[in-house]
């Protein structure tokens, strides 16, 4: 029978080392042909409610597909509310095996898209960590960062100051040097990692900030009006995405560098699975400056749900659900 899970049993049975480990998979089966994607299907509901999204995905290679739900009301979520699921289903047979909420799932995935991206394009002494936002996304790419690089002091921008302070704070208690920073170039300056993971409309990243051998994770902006990174910050880059036909519908400072003409569709260097196979390049030298452009994909969440799902099983944790009877 499907099994129905709580978002405390995905908490308990999913690590961000688990989901670092699980989305580079997803993507080297990708860049091996081994993944299948549906266009993603955005509904507009009107008045006040935002967007129904639907992302779904095949993994043969993991034998699951299923899909992914969302409804988009940014600031607006209620907490006692579930705003994302994932629907899994047996890649062999094809059956109903379950559903999650994806909530944690979608903030592992994000994060740790994040992560396997400066495990293959950040220099491999890299230390320091500049970080655009203090919300859930940003704390994501923190830990990620972390799983797979000795980060020894990470600096926090936030519009909110406040935020940025708590967010500090939080990471000193957990034995890592963290200070709240006053402007966006604070937070660049002698940064070897530059991650960005806020719902801003403007650049809030230049281009001439940028040190050489840094690498930056662009991972807000994912829709076409988003901004975070300036077009003079793709200039001067090489440039890797996630999925080169979705950032070129959604990814909005991206679209924005290539309407400027500092960049163009061409200039994009390789997909992420590509640089994690070998098949294409990733950091050439240490003084490149290096971008991971990132909009999320259905193949990472789907990816993470059939783990999260066969943990569960061979734990005995989640509800059978008898939907025949």
């Amino acid at each position: 029978m499907p099994l129905l899970l709580k978002e405390s049993e995905v908490r308990e049975l999913l690590s961000m080392e688990d989901g670092v480990r699980i989305v580079e998979e997803a993507h080297k089966l990708d860049a091996e042909g081994e993944a299948i994607l549906a266009p993603r299907m955005a509904l507009a509901l009107g008045g006040e409610v935002g967007t129904y999204r639907i992302m779904a995905a095949a993994l043969p290679g993991m034998s699951t597909f299923g899909l992914k739900t969302l409804t988009g009301v940014p600031g607006r979520r209620a907490p006692e509310l579930t705003y994302f699921t994932i629907l899994v289903f047996d890649g062999e047979t094809g059956g109903f095996q379950g559903i999650l909420p994806a909530g944690h799932i979608t903030r592992t995935r994000t994060g740790a898209a994040g992560g396997v991206a400066v495990k293959h394009l950040a220099r491999p002494d890299a230390k320091i960590l500049g970080v655009f936002g203090a919300g859930v996304q940003a704390r994501a790419q923190v830990d990620a960062i972390r799983v797979v690089r000795d980060i020894e002091q990470v600096k926090i921008f936030d519009v909110v100051p406040e935020a940025a302070d708590n967010f500090a704070n939080d990471l000193r208690n957990d034995g890592v040097e963290a200070a709240a920073v006053g402007s966006g170039e604070e937070a660049v300056a002698g940064s070897d990692i530059v991650t960005a993971a806020t719902t801003s409309k403007e650049p809030i990243i230049q281009g001439e900030w940028l040190e050489p051998g840094t690498h930056v994770n662009g991972i807000g902006a994912n829709s076409p009006a988003k901004q975070e990174l300036a077009p003079s910050v793709y200039a001067r880059a090489h440039v890797v995405v996630d999925y080169t036909e979705q950032v070129l519908m959604e990814a909005g400072d991206l679209m924005a560098a290539i309407e400027s003409g500092e960049f163009s569709e061409a200039d994009i260097a390789a997909e992420l699975g590509e640089v994690i196979i070998g098949t294409k390049p990733g950091r050439t030298s240490n003084d490149e400056i290096t971008v991971f452009k990132s909009v999320g994909v259905a193949y990472q969440d789907i990816a993470t749900a059939a783990y999260v799902y066969r943990e569960a099983i061979a734990r005995g944790m989640g509800e059978e659900i008898d939907l025949k009877g």
